[in-house]
């Protein structure tokens, strides 16, 4: 190029860099505007990070390079950075502070950008002949440097200003999330929408922990693979199990480099774990994965970890209100749902029968000989009994059934599209079931066993008080026929 020819490629070259101000183009529009003034087979464009330098793009071979981190004084870019001004070799052969990019690079010519003498990046050109770059070469990429910088400054300006507007943003939503009565699922659900939002590939999961001991069970996911939902990770396993285990953020930019890892995303690359604390302690892990290598930067970090809070306080909040609406409905012994909560189950699906047609059955179930069991072993023993039944009658019912606790050793159940055999075949099922279980206590042969009465919908009656009555009944039969069998009502 003449001297006319450079200027007016300089002048273009300022006035594009001038009016961009996406960030992420504005890093290509650099390297194009490089190119065109200098001319050269691999550049490399260094963007402060974390006290070192980060590749955040590369144009020509060599990509591989790109997410690479370099301390200030490593390199000819980290020196260059360092040490505030540009360096020129003719012969890489010669200098070993040379960190490879292109391919069998001979020369270098590497421009720190700078703002007052703040470092906003380093431009980095190589060839494969050696002498390419000249005085004049630096000389046009150090101007294009000054306003380079000037746009990155203004570009990270404008994005911080719009990152802290995403950030408050996100936390108004997360605190919506705490007004009215939402159960814990809706709370993650709209969680893991705020967390997309706010990362690149929108790919994220929200993992909480059973216990302080673990392990980490995956709650809510969006982007994860078939089976995600099953996934459980023990304490300190893989990223996320770390994450919990030492309640530090952990940002990965190649899985690859870490055995452990536990795949979530499928093809993920790079992986940001957050911890999620609440009253001191770690209660979960909000994770990223992105199947592009060196995806979260300083920025998503730096989000992440400031919704992570409000996040933490509003899913402990949920967690404590879901807790006391399951001990609302539920027995504290046995973990089966209490009379009130049966009654009401049972008045719905009875409200169904009635104005659609179909049939169900209920159960009264009672041990037999809880109180001299209680008098020879003590009412700890009672208890491991009540625990032994409760613990066969969750395991015999099917998903769509329903079992309670409903007095000291009585116990109900709600079957769904039964007929009177068919009912009395499954409760004997679990009559035998319970028999064959030995209690195991010290020096005793005693065995648990049950006695059952069953009532059918709508034969025996249409609402819960006569239908329970029914099975009582048929109860009180099996108990006075001998116990450990199973009546129908009559």
């Amino acid at each position: 190029m003449d001297t006319l020819q450079t200027l007016a490629a300089l002048y273009e070259a300022t006035r594009a860099l001038g009016v961009s101000r996406d960030l992420e183009a504005l890093l290509d529009e650099i390297l194009l505007r490089s190119e065109e003034l200098v001319g050269f087979e691999h550049c490399a464009l260094l963007l402060p990070e974390g006290g070192g330098l980060r590749v955040r793009r590369v144009r020509g071979p060599g990509s591989e390079a790109l997410g690479r981190r370099l301390r200030l004084n490593e390199g000819l870019a980290g020196r260059a950075g360092l040490e505030r001004r540009p360096i020129r070799v003719d012969d890489l052969a010669h200098d070993q502070r040379h960190v490879p990019g292109l391919p069998g690079a001979r020369s270098c010519l590497v421009v720190p950008l700078l703002v007052r003498n703040e470092l906003a990046g380093v431009l980095s050109v190589e060839s494969t002949r050696p002498r390419a770059f000249s005085v004049e070469h630096e000389r046009l990429l150090t101007i294009l440097g000054t306003q380079a910088a000037l746009a990155l400054e203004a570009s990270r300006s404008r994005e911080r200003m719009e990152q802290r507007l995403r950030e408050l943003d996100a936390l108004y939503r997360i605190s919506q999330l705490a007004a009215g009565q939402r159960d814990l699922d809706s709370v993650l659900a709209g969680m893991l929408a705020v967390a997309q939002d706010l990362l690149p590939a929108g790919q994220a999961a929200i993992l909480l922990l059973e216990g302080p001991e673990g392990p980490l069970r995956l709650r809510a996911a969006r982007g994860y693979g078939p089976g995600a939902g099953e996934l459980v990770i023990g304490l300190g396993e893989g990223v996320t199990g770390r994450c919990a285990q030492t309640g530090d953020v952990q940002l990965v930019d190649d899985v690859a480099q870490h055995p452990d890892y536990i795949p979530g995303v499928p093809g993920a690359v790079s992986e940001l774990a957050v911890p999620l604390l609440a009253e001191g302690r770690v209660i979960g892990v909000l994770n990223a994965e992105s199947a592009e290598r060196a995806a979260y930067g300083p920025e998503h970090l730096r989000t992440l970890s400031v919704i992570a809070q409000q996040a933490a306080t509003v899913l402990r909040a949920a967690q404590l209100q879901e807790e006391t609406r399951r001990l609302a409905i539920t027995d504290p012994l046995t973990g089966l749902f209490n009379r009130r909560h049966f009654v009401r189950e049972l008045d719905e699906h009875l409200r169904r029968v009635r104005r659609y047609g179909g049939r169900l059955a209920v159960v009264a179930l009672d041990l037999d000989g809880l109180k001299p069991l209680n008098d020879r072993h003590g009412h700890a023993a009672g208890d491991r009994a009540l625990v032994a039944v409760a613990t066969a009658m969750r395991d015999w019912v099917r998903e769509t059934d329903f079992v309670a606790r409903i007095g000291g050793d009585e116990f109900a159940a709600l079957l769904l599209q039964v007929e009177g055999g068919e009912a009395e075949q499954v409760v004997d099922r679990l009559r035998r079931t319970v028999e064959a279980q030995p209690l195991r206590l010290p020096a005793s042969d005693d065995t648990l066993t049950i006695s059952a009465g069953v009532a059918l919908a709508p034969r025996d009656g249409s609402d819960s008080q006569t239908l329970m009555m029914r099975a009582d009944a048929a109860l009180y039969e099996a108990k006075r026929a001998g116990r450990n069998r199973v009546v129908l009502a009559t």
